[in-house]
């Protein structure tokens, strides 16, 4: 079955609980994610695991998975169903809660902006527990994303502070476990292929992918929303044009043999 397959059936058979409009954001950075892994059973470790859509793909598609969050027990439910332990830990002050050599591969999506700390230490721990030749997959939002560097140009032009206050206040708010909700920074592909590296990996791929460009531009969407959807046609065409103002970077490292 086709990672596409695995990820297109899981969203028909979500509950409406499930976050669907997270679902519709993420598919496509899904399906990337579950092309870049070894093949099933392999034994996965998914840093970050919430919301539980990706662990409960990883799942459906025939891994042995555990995982490690901030907030383990919002969906304790969810991972007894599943199968699947999670436990705590925070990448900026603890290693993680595993042996040496004890899995085949590591996700590690969408989580290394929102750290404080220099994330080196994290990715070594990640080298530690990965098996001799086992696989890192890192992805992460774009700095060069062209949708971001407009909004920020336009924002410039027009005086408008780059984010808004009531965004500020909440932001500034947050505190212990809760301040991760935000984004510390983004990186560039060099810099990301670079942290891999130093982790005491080789980079085996570094690529821009186009994870968000592709949603909202769905057939059913243009009559109801052509402008809307002529706009995101035209971001997609822009980045396939030019690779590096892609949304998402994708990095995979390899543990030496």
């Amino acid at each position: 079955m086709t990672s596409r397959k695995i990820i297109d059936d899981y969203g028909r058979a979500m509950p409406a609980d499930g976050k669907p409009a997270y679902f519709r954001l993420h598919r496509f950075r899904f399906q990337k994610l579950l092309a870049a892994l070894p093949p099933p059973p392999a034994r996965v470790l998914e840093v970050g695991t919430t919301p539980g859509q990706f662990t409960e793909i990883l799942r459906r598609a025939g891994y042995e998975v555990a995982g490690v969050d901030l907030f383990p027990d919002q969906r304790a439910e969810l991972w007894r169903r599943l199968g699947v332990e999670v436990r705590f830990c925070n990448l900026d002050e603890q290693p993680l809660p595993y042996g040496d050599a004890e899995f085949d591969a590591v996700v590690f999506s969408e989580v290394i902006e929102h750290l404080v700390a220099s994330p080196l230490p994290a990715l070594r721990e990640m080298a530690r527990v990965l098996r001799p030749g086992g696989r890192l997959v890192i992805t992460t939002p774009n700095q060069h994303y062209i949708k971001s560097r407009l909004k920020t140009l336009f924002d410039v032009l027009l005086g408008r502070p780059f984010e808004p206050f009531a965004e500020f206040e909440r932001a500034m708010r947050l505190a212990g476990p809760q301040r991760y909700y935000t984004h510390s920074r983004l990186y560039t592909l060099q810099e990301l292929a670079w942290l891999v590296e130093q982790g005491g990996m080789q980079v085996a791929q570094a690529r821009y992918a186009n994870a968000w460009e592709q949603v909202g531009v769905e057939a059913a969407r243009a009559l109801r929303h052509p402008l809307r959807v002529g706009v995101k046609a035209g971001l997609w065409l822009l980045t396939t044009a030019f690779p590096r103002w892609r949304s998402m970077l994708l990095v995979v490292g390899t543990k030496g043999v």
